[in-house]
């Protein structure tokens, strides 16, 4: 197990005029490099408690600890100044540019000009933006994903050891949040913070954490465990409520499309003649080809209705659309593109967007063969449930 970064003990919150506490003697261990999600119903307390570590919110007892020293009574400007935050809303400031908003903080500390210039550009490479198209504009002047972005950016400056996210892809339309979702993944597996994430979600929740605590009313703990374990075995019925139907389709959310073996399609490059492309479509057993550029980007799928035409447009500019996805993806998202896509194939690029395969409706099914054989093994090793249980 991973050293404990933070750890809640007995944490307690009732506000003034309250009979009841919004916290509750919570105590909860958060493993160091972890994404730890809080779920919940409305109302249950995980943003009060989340903004208990930071000390937005002042406890009415109980004690937190960093790094084993105990926070709840220094200087809480300072302790902020170690946790990165980020908010649904974002809250960059409207008036400063982009590269002021992420030099807040590190101004606070007095850094010197070039190391937060340096730095500036660092993250916002980071976050995938370029710093010389970027760093001067305002916040308006970006679209919704693009802000968010920055606020992951800001939260990161002082590069802490620990990150609050509240909602932080809330306010953001799906496609842009699955795309969110996966970059932020991608960058966590390299900067491995400490981050306690809340989310409304329990799909978001599974994708996203390497530990889950669904909370009850008052954030009483109901279950405090790995995804997958959760899905799993709930702990009991408001558990099990509380993650709903389908399950076993939320588990196609633990894995992820760099975890399987890719299958392989017959490619083409662009230049290629129709005639040429017709004797190699008519060598294989399938119904088309995937049309690759120079630098084996995938473009289009050609099909042998598209090779009969006689105009002199580039394989690329005469085929069908692609479904891509990257290997961070998990399968959940690489199933939800291979429905309205094409051949019902979804193609897998690297981060450069350099061809790596395809994943196709016998390969979920393989996946989900796996992870039922998994499943199987574990609970007759742990005696969980009778051998031959449906799963």
């Amino acid at each position: 197990m991973s050293e404990i970064k933070i750890r809640l003990d007995k944490l307690t919150k009732t506000f003034p005029g309250q009979r009841e506490p919004a916290v509750d003697e919570l105590t909860m261990d958060i493993p160091e490099g972890e994404i730890v999600i809080f779920v919940g119903p409305s109302g249950c307390g995980k943003t009060t408690t989340m903004k208990m570590v930071n000390r937005l919110i002042e406890p009415s007892s109980g004690r937190i600890f960093l790094d084993g020293e105990d926070v709840t009574r220094v200087n809480p400007d300072r302790l902020r100044r170690r946790i990165g935050y980020v908010i649904q809303q974002i809250g960059l400031f409207p008036h400063m540019t982009i590269a002021q908003n992420i030099a807040t903080v590190p101004k606070l500390l007095k850094w010197g000009d070039d190391r937060i210039t340096a730095r500036v550009d660092e993250l916002l490479r980071t976050v995938g933006m370029d710093p010389e198209q970027y760093r001067g504009r305002y916040p308006k002047e970006l679209s919704g994903g693009q802000r968010q972005r920055i606020g992951v950016a800001r939260a990161m400056s002082a590069d802490p050891d620990v990150m609050l996210m509240d909602e932080p892809f809330g306010a953001i339309d799906p496609i842009t949040r699955d795309r969110l979702q996966n970059e932020f993944l991608r960058l966590q597996a390299d900067i491995r913070k400490t981050i306690i994430f809340v989310t409304h979600d329990i799909d978001e929740a599974i994708k996203m954490g390497d530990r889950i605590a669904i909370l009850r009313d008052h954030s009483r703990i109901a279950q405090f465990d790995t995804p997958e374990r959760i899905l799993v075995n709930p702990a009991d019925e408001f558990v099990a409520d509380f993650i709903g139907r389908g399950a076993s389709l939320k588990r196609l959310s633990l894995s992820r499309v760099r975890d399987i073996e890719l299958s392989q399609w017959p490619t083409i490059a662009d230049g290629t003649d129709r005639a040429e492309a017709r004797r190699q479509l008519e060598a294989t057993d399938r119904g088309c080809l995937l049309v690759l550029d120079e630098r084996r980007h995938p473009r289009s799928w050609v099909n042998e209705e598209h090779l009969r035409r006689t105009d002199d447009r580039a394989l690329s500019d005469i085929g069908l659309p692609l479904a891509m996805v990257e290997p961070q993806a998990t399968l959940s998202d690489t199933l939800n593109e291979m429905i309205t896509a094409r051949y019902s194939t979804a193609v897998v690029c690297d981060s450069s967007g350099e061809y790596q395969g395809v994943v196709d409706i016998d390969t979920i099914n393989e996946a989900i063969q796996g992870m039922r054989t998994a499943e199987r093994s574990r609970l007759r090793a742990e005696g969980d449930a009778p051998v031959g249980q449906p799963t």
